[in-house]
């Protein structure tokens, strides 16, 4: 079922520069925290009798737009570049994917599609920008009819009956190198499109990525878990300003639209791809700021496995601001910016933003 979650982010170069592991929600450093594709699945018609050449017409452009989030760069310049090269599906799996010690092969149900970024140096990763993308900016590419038969024909691996399934019948996830530059410093992310070289079946359809359309803040009782007191809406344009000496609030996004999707799995008698019917995806939500730091990082729609849910589930993280090591302006307030990433199964992603006004 590997094509269920066809995204995935990987950064290096250094990897200090990358990821706070005090605590990934508190942003302090040059980072990517999502990247949006649209359309973040396509659907080719593609003719698979002659496999030398399986992808033949509608192939669409993608409109790629990074959030890429730069706390102590003071403002320097900060761009990008794309660059696309085929699935390794040999790749080891990331940790906790459920693919076994080995790894091996890369993907699976709720997993990132591998964690290797493109080979700079290897003539089969196609430079898709003409030039540094100010950070901030969306980018359209378009990869080229060459390079999705290349990939595709790339993206095959063996099961252990001998029997070969990869991109043409599991979805081929085309991976995107987004190299940032921000002059002394370098990262790299990796981000998935998945394509389809023919439609599953006629229930098929694209995925829709999802959104957020607002957030929510209040106070919460830890015993009932239900909220206590009166519900903010976090205003688009304007810092919503906590209460004096109020540094804890629940933030609630509005949920985005967890689609029914047709994929493929393996059937484990034929050993054969064939569609399978996912009737409720799961969106996954994370919680990011600059001033403070969010308990748990990640919430998601659908509960851990084992997991029984009484009432409903809670998609919510704890907001908590350290007026200890806050910094505050001449008015004494402090100003903490927070995203929230919403990403679905199968590579659709999106994120709003809001601020907070603060004041020990």
């Amino acid at each position: 079922m590997r094509a269920r979650l066809a995204l995935a982010f990987v950064c290096a170069l250094p990897m200090a520069a990358c990821t706070n592991f005090a605590n990934p929600s508190l942003v302090v450093d040059l980072r990517v925290l999502a990247v949006d594709v649209e359309p973040s699945e396509v659907i080719l018609d593609a003719d698979l009798t002659d496999p030398s050449m399986p992808v033949v017409a509608n192939n669409p452009p993608i409109t790629v737009t990074p959030l890429i989030i730069d706390p102590a760069g003071g403002g320097r310049t900060v761009t990008y570049t794309i660059s696309a090269c085929p699935n390794n599906p040999f790749a080891p799996a990331p940790a906790g994917s459920g693919m076994g010690p080995a790894g091996f092969p890369s993907g699976g149900a709720r997993t990132t599609v591998g964690s290797a970024l493109c080979d700079e140096n290897s003539p089969t990763t196609w430079l898709l920008t003409s030039g540094a993308v100010p950070n901030g900016t969306s980018v359209t590419v378009q990869p080229t009819v060459e390079q999705l038969t290349v990939a595709f024909m790339t993206d095959i691996f063996p099961d252990q009956f001998g029997n070969l399934h990869g991109g043409f019948d599991l979805g081929m996830p085309l991976t995107l190198d987004i190299k940032v530059d921000a002059g002394t410093e370098e990262i790299r992310a990796v981000k998935r499109v998945l394509y389809w070289a023919q439609r599953i079946d006629a229930a098929q359809m694209p995925n829709q990525t999802p959104r957020i359309d607002s957030l929510t803040a209040f106070a919460r009782d830890d015993a009932t878990l239900q909220p206590v007191g009166p519900q903010e809406t976090l205003p688009p344009d304007v810092p919503l300003a906590f209460d004096q000496g109020v540094s804890q609030r629940w933030i609630l996004p509005s949920p985005g639209d967890a689609e029914q999707y047709e994929t493929t799995i393996i059937d484990p008698d034929t050993h054969k791809a064939v569609p399978f019917t996912v009737a409720r995806e799961t969106l996954r939500y994370h919680f990011y700021t600059d001033l403070a730091t969010f308990s748990p990082f990640v919430t998601s729609t659908e509960p851990p496995p084992g997991f029984v849910v009484t009432d409903h589930v809670h998609i919510e993280s704890d907001f908590v601001a350290n007026f200890g090591t806050l910094m505050t302006d001449a008015n004494g307030h402090a100003l903490a910016t927070i995203w929230v990433v919403v990403s679905d199964d199968r590579g659709g992603e999106s994120w709003i933003t809001r601020q907070v006004q603060l004041t020990p």
